[in-house]
């Protein structure tokens, strides 16, 4: 069996209460890593998602942030350090997703698209960075969570291009990063089952998913495993379509 060699590593995961952010958690827990569970809302789920890693003999935390408040971000990163001593993995998990087409987007649906799902990454990579650089790390990994149709989303036109934007901050930070022993990529999952997809959107997609199922939650959880994992240590840079051949 391959050794990811996770056992005592700190992952910060957004948005890791619930859908594929729960998933992720379970994952890297099961692996022995010390998660953070940070959360928005629905704090019941957070908690019992810690209880249950405690549980079973793990270390977990959640934090509450309200990550389009910068001060929220600063304190997120600080606190997850108070409790694990650093931060070995970034996940940046937590989105914001509404419908809108060109017939009846406005500001603020884009703005807010773009705020949750670009800036805010952008902000933790910041400060991720700047503590890695401060503790004299030698290696890390940052994993941004996007999705395949980012190229083209109609019917969700500001969510496509928020996620096209961290796609293309993923490459920039990866430069940037590279020289400091942090690796930057990125998960593009395919239509993924975390209870939204309907039986008649689901008759709808599956023409178009060679694999021919909907995404698991764990489908994701085990690629971002990978990419935090030793034996993706040379990789940084990369857009990984994890769709089951959906939109390739």
């Amino acid at each position: 069996m391959i050794n990811p060699n996770l056992k005592g590593k700190t992952i910060l995961i957004t948005g890791g209460n619930s859908g594929i952010g729960s998933a992720i958690t379970q994952e890297f827990a099961a692996m022995g890593g010390k998660v953070v569970v940070h959360y928005y809302d629905k704090e019941e789920k957070a908690t019992q998602l810690v209880h249950s890693i405690q549980e079973n003999g793990g270390k977990a935390i959640a934090i509450y942030a309200d990550l389009r408040q910068e001060q929220d971000v600063d304190q997120l990163m600080e606190r997850s350090i108070e409790a694990f001593g650093t931060v070995d993995t970034l996940i940046n998990n937590a989105a914001a997703c509404v419908l809108d087409t060109i017939f009846d987007t406005v500001g603020a649906t884009i703005d807010d698209h773009f705020e949750m799902n670009a800036r805010v990454p952008v902000q933790l990579m910041n400060r991720f960075v700047l503590m890695h650089k401060e503790q004299g790390k030698k290696e890390g990994s940052i994993i941004n969570i996007s999705t395949d149709a980012s190229q083209k989303f109609a019917g969700q036109i500001s969510y496509g291009a928020s996620k096209a934007a961290l796609e293309a901050y993923t490459r920039s930070v990866a430069i940037e990063a590279g020289p400091h022993g942090i690796t930057v990529n990125c998960i593009s999952p395919g239509p993924t089952q975390t209870g939204y997809i309907d039986e008649q959107l689901e008759r709808m997609v599956m023409p178009d998913v060679p694999m021919r199922r909907l995404g698991e939650p764990k489908d994701i959880a085990e690629a971002a495993v990978f990419f935090a994992s030793k034996q993706a240590r040379w990789i940084t840079g990369q857009v990984l379509l994890v769709s089951g051949g959906h939109y390739i």
